[in-house]
């Protein structure tokens, strides 16, 4: 059925549960995904990615417990035709599980959805879990960029997921 589709364009699997993120789960999230982080850059993220969505240019989405509770995050803006994938966080104990996949999943769908022709999301170089989570979901480098002069290097991937 879906032979030769990349992953990324998969139906999320439907026993992942996840929602829109809303302002409520500042909370939450920064206890569970962010503790290093203050409160505040955590709620404005979330109140961005409300805004991207009230504009029809992205949005958050949170996965959820078994308890409904937060415990990941991640969310695309669309800038004008490419979604780009950011802030994608899984609370440690839950990753491995497939989670961080349907959230990719989803965000993949909704982004399709609103118009979108090709994915783009980040990894530090030095983390090799991430790059190894989107490469088998189907994304190819596409470019690095480094950071704080030169102390951080990114590897962005993209995925044509329209057209």
């Amino acid at each position: 059925m879906f032979t030769g589709l990349p992953l990324a364009l998969h139906p999320p699997n439907p026993a992942i549960r996840l929602r829109r993120a809303r302002l409520t789960d500042a909370d939450a999230l920064h206890q569970t995904c962010w503790p290093e982080r203050s409160f505040g850059p955590v709620y404005q993220l979330l109140s961005r990615a409300n805004q991207y969505f009230g504009a029809g240019r992205g949005a958050g989405f949170v996965l959820l417990s078994e308890d409904e509770n937060p415990i990941g995050f991640g969310q695309f803006t669309l800038w004008p035709t490419c979604a780009e994938i950011s802030d994608l966080i899984v609370a440690e104990t839950y990753r491995g599980q497939g989670r961080g996949t349907a959230l990719i999943q989803h965000i993949a769908q909704e982004a399709r959805r609103i118009g979108a022709t090709t994915l783009e999301i980040g990894a530090a170089l030095d983390n090799p879990r991430a790059l190894a989570l989107y490469h088998r979901l189907g994304f190819t480098d596409s470019h690095v960029v480094h950071l704080l002069n030169g102390i951080e290097s990114v590897q962005y991937l993209r995925l044509t997921i329209n057209g």
